[in-house]
């Protein structure tokens, strides 16, 4: 559409004249991600590197103890909760008084987190998520579908929503009548390229819904389906893609943090790594050793670009699977969410959420929602939410669970009304109170 174009040759002419700051980024950020093993890519890196160890030893406390450090990891590896007991020590004296940015996030486990971010990481940021939208055929100026709680403490205005071609949908109560609607959005939408952007969970709750009531749409221009926030199961992936004839991808980022890995459409299963903002490494669940090709691991993060308070060695609470591409490049092959919920079989051994997801596939026609808990070493609670008013499938169910988590786990099968989300809107498929008590 004229409109679109419209739209992006303004968002890139308003930048121009405040001298490129994102433009320039973005060229820097597709070199880093494209070809991070590139002189250029690794010279431009090290720069980044050497210039954030250099600011947060100098201008903060909390680095200011490892003036030593030459490298990231002569650094330790911090969680949450360190910067929370230390924070003006990790905010840097330069930029104290600065006009930063508040970002803050609720996080999976309901503890309130924030910190600052400078102007420059904020265009850095921007940039890194306009590489990663193109990665995806979005343009600036085509159609946005964002399926977020909205409320008003996020919600955009009007006037903004309308430059930036964006549908904000509420997804609080996504009952059948509410998604429904959305496709009724979506089919009555002339515009030829839209992308979806939006939680895993309701993703799934649409591809529920399309497979159950056997609906296909073809021609709709959704190029693309971004799932963020919440981990993508296969289910979702491949029923959501079938039935809205698109290809779903997912994305893994973070508010206090920002844009570290996405699949792409040359990447659809593998997590590109975003090399060129962060330094990635996948640690050992047990110590600070980097993991090998193949294996489990923490996430953990280094911010190259936020000066206001430098996040260096930072585990996001989150595990992921190493690998690397046909280039030798690492990428991350799975992302499992938060270390915490890790579950483990009745000898202790870890369990890969995807095999729970894998659990309940056959029933999904007869469901609204589940929860899957690790209460015990052996106990184990599956919350169902049902479609109707029976379910026939328990004994077999609870045998397909002890298949993979010991003859001797004990499940336990418990029928609820509802199952709520957190206050951000995500929906936990998976906990371990076990290991968190």
């Amino acid at each position: 559409m004229l409109l679109n174009s419209v739209r992006n040759k303004f968002f890139w002419t308003l930048d121009g004249l405040k001298g490129g700051l994102i433009k320039n980024q973005l060229n820097e950020v597709e070199l880093g991600v494209k070809y991070p093993n590139s002189d250029k890519a690794k010279d431009l890196k090290n720069q980044h590197t050497n210039n954030i160890i250099k600011h947060a030893v100098e201008t903060t406390l909390y680095y200011g103890n490892f003036n030593n450090a030459k490298t990231i990891s002569d650094f330790p590896v911090i969680r949450k909760t360190t910067i929370q007991d230390n924070f003006e020590q990790f905010q840097s004296y330069k930029f104290k008084d600065s006009d930063n940015f508040k970002v803050s996030t609720s996080g999976s486990t309901g503890v309130p987190f924030f910190l600052y971010q400078n102007k420059g990481k904020r265009n850095r940021n921007h940039a890194d998520i306009i590489y990663f939208f193109n990665a995806a055929s979005f343009e600036i100026g085509n159609r946005l579908y964002e399926l977020e709680v909205w409320r008003g403490h996020n919600e955009k205005g009007k006037l903004k929503a309308w430059l930036q071609n964006a549908v904000q949908f509420d997804i609080s109560r996504l009952t059948d009548e509410r998604i429904e609607a959305f496709l009724n959005l979506i089919k009555k939408d002339r515009q030829s390229k839209k992308t979806m952007l939006g939680f895993a969970s309701s993703y799934e709750m649409v591809a529920q819904y399309l497979e159950r009531n056997n609906i296909f749409l073809k021609d709709t221009g959704i190029i693309a389906a971004i799932a963020n926030s919440e981990y993508l199961n296969t289910y979702t992936k491949e029923t959501l893609g079938k039935h809205l004839d698109t290809q779903v991808l997912s994305r893994y980022s973070s508010e206090e943090v920002g844009m570290i890995a996405q699949q792409t459409l040359q990447s659809p299963n593998n997590f590109v790594i975003n090399h060129a903002s962060y330094h990635v490494e996948i640690l050992n669940l047990d110590n600070d050793k980097p993991v090998k090709p193949g294996e489990f691991g923490r996430i953990v993060v280094t911010d190259l670009f936020n000066y206001a308070m430098p996040i260096i060695r930072y585990d996001t609470g989150d595990i992921a699977k190493l690998a690397l591409n046909e280039d030798g490049v690492e990428v991350l092959e799975q992302i499992e969410g938060r270390k915490m919920d890790v579950i483990h079989d009745s000898k202790g051994n870890i369990v890969s959420s995807f095999v729970v997801y894998t659990k309940f596939y056959n029933y999904y026609h007869l469901l609204k929602q589940y929860q899957f808990i690790q209460q015990g070493e052996k106990e184990y609670e599956v919350k169902l939410n049902l479609q109707g008013e029976n379910f026939e499938f328990e004994d077999e169910l609870i045998t397909s669970i002890k298949s993979d988590f010991g003859s001797d786990a004990n499940v336990v099968i418990t029928y609820v009304d509802e199952i709520p989300p957190l206050s951000s809107g995500k929906r936990r498929k998976v906990i371990n109170n076990y290991k968190k008590a």
